[in-house]
């Protein structure tokens, strides 16, 4: 027992010593495009809408071409309303902002400078921002059409938890800047009220510290 206790310590504590020379931090900031799916977001009614994201990495290398990493994210997501029916003689139109703390735990390969990564996240809705109109259907395509008052929401009419995916890939230099293109996807319901999920594109620009050892050992 204890000569196996001492092969297992011995096989691991190269791994051990060597976690400083694999470990990453880093920052990024980019832009993207969100909407929502779901079978109450069609897509003749949902557009899509700018957004921002930026956050903070964490980046375990622990093999030549392998790594994890971790990130503690802000992303905007949302969508636009156009012409989306509330009844036989309403419709909206406007837009809807979600914005949630993110945490993605990634796996990464990479491939000279490039990398491909995918995984799963879960986020935390911290604040929304809604500015929709409901409007007649009677004049609905008309140059004036009848605005019959605003279209009220609140953080409580929506989930505060999400979850989901995320792939993407992008270019890493051995200085540690890198673009990255990605895609979120949610898997569950932001509304309490409809089935509609979180779908975002997101391009990103950022900083990966590099590590201790030369860089053509980690590339």
């Amino acid at each position: 027992m204890k000569k196996t206790i001492t092969i297992i310590a011995l096989t691991f504590l190269p791994l051990l010593t060597a976690q400083a020379q694999y470990t990453r931090f880093g920052a990024k900031v980019g832009g993207g495009f969100t909407h929502a799916v779901g079978s109450d977001a069609p897509s003749d009614e949902i557009r899509h809408i700018a957004s921002l994201n930026a956050g903070f990495i964490y980046s375990y290398e622990f093999v030549s071409a392998l790594a994890v990493q971790a990130e503690l994210n802000y992303a905007e997501k949302g969508f636009v309303y156009e012409g989306y029916p509330l009844n036989d003689d309403e419709y909206m139109d406007g837009d809807i902002r979600l914005r949630y703390i993110e945490l993605p735990l990634l796996a990464k390969i990479r491939k000279g400078g490039l990398f491909a990564e995918a995984g799963p996240y879960v986020a935390y809705l911290v604040d929304e921002y809604s500015q929709t109109d409901r409007l007649s259907s009677t004049n609905q395509g008309s140059s004036s059409p009848v605005v019959l008052g605003p279209q009220e929401y609140s953080i409580n009419d929506f989930n505060r938890f999400d979850y989901g995916y995320t792939v993407g890939v992008g270019i890493i230099m051995d200085n540690g800047f890198f673009l990255s293109v990605r895609n979120t996807g949610g898997l569950r319901s932001f509304s309490k009220n409809l089935t509609q999920r979180n779908m975002a594109w997101q391009l990103s620009i950022g900083y990966l510290r590099p590590p201790q050892q030369p860089a053509n050992l980690m590339y």
